[in-house]
């Protein structure tokens, strides 16, 4: 139920990620985390993800996606301190996974009390987020990368001054950096521009040409293009959807 090693996603909904078996790192919005069983990863909407450093071995990660709960939660990646939750979603998910009452009514009384633990959960949550694990080299390099980008988020930055920002030549800096992410300096920057302008249409009133302004486009042309060609939607109507319009 998780992603390849390296898999990055650009999300409209909130997102609990529940290890049961074995671990990994993630990263979100520029911060690395460990994950594993016992610790919960919490992931607002629009924020940006990266999971890195899996296990050797199965991975079994259970992952909901929710509109609107979970914004009591403080930190991204926590220890619940709700007595016996972990017990209680174990049983929950056998109960799921048996089958014992496969009738619509039975999907939606499981639905509802997985609700009820969640905010139970989000109200107990007064936890900080920690750092656990090493990083590894890729991940380094792309939580550096990251920062340069959202230090200067009004324009792009070309691959050359980010190499020199960082001590090293611009092919190196390519190199390293797909080897290490699976990913293009380029394709990287885009992604993580064009996430932060879906962040700025769905929670400000910022116009179009404002927010492509904002994240380092020159027209509002070529934003509406690439925000189009990556969300599925022009950046007016992602709007609208997001506010629920």
């Amino acid at each position: 139920m998780c992603s390849e090693d390296g898999a990055r996603h650009f999300h409209h909904r909130t997102v609990f990620i529940f290890p049961l078996q074995g671990s990994g790192r993630i990263v979100v919005n520029g911060r690395a985390f460990g994950l594993e069983p016992g610790r919960c990863a919490l992931i607002r909407p629009y924020q940006f993800h990266h999971f890195t450093g899996f296990s050797s071995g199965e991975i079994d990660w259970l992952i909901i996606t929710f509109e609107g709960a979970g914004s009591q939660v403080e930190g991204t990646v926590f220890k619940p301190e709700a007595v016996g939750f972990w017990s209680d979603l174990t049983g929950l998910l056998e109960e799921f996974r048996s089958g014992t009452d496969p009738t619509a009514s039975g999907g939606i009384r499981l639905a509802c009390r997985l609700t009820l633990m969640l905010e139970g959960l989000s109200a107990a949550a007064t936890v900080r987020a920690e750092n656990r694990g090493k990083a590894g080299e890729g991940e380094d390099l792309l939580l550096k990368v990251h920062d340069l980008i959202i230090a200067d988020m009004g324009r792009m930055i070309p691959i050359e001054k980010m190499g020199k920002r960082l001590g090293i030549s611009a092919s190196h800096l390519r190199a390293r950096f797909r080897k290490g992410t699976g990913k293009s300096l380029g394709e990287f920057q885009r992604e993580v521009r064009l996430q932060k302008a879906a962040e700025l249409l769905a929670q400000t009133d910022a116009t179009v040409a404002e927010v492509g302004e904002a994240c380092g486009w020159d027209s509002p042309f070529t934003f509406s293009r690439a925000f189009r060609r990556y969300w599925g939607r022009p950046p007016k109507r992602f709007s609208l959807f997001a506010r629920g319009k």
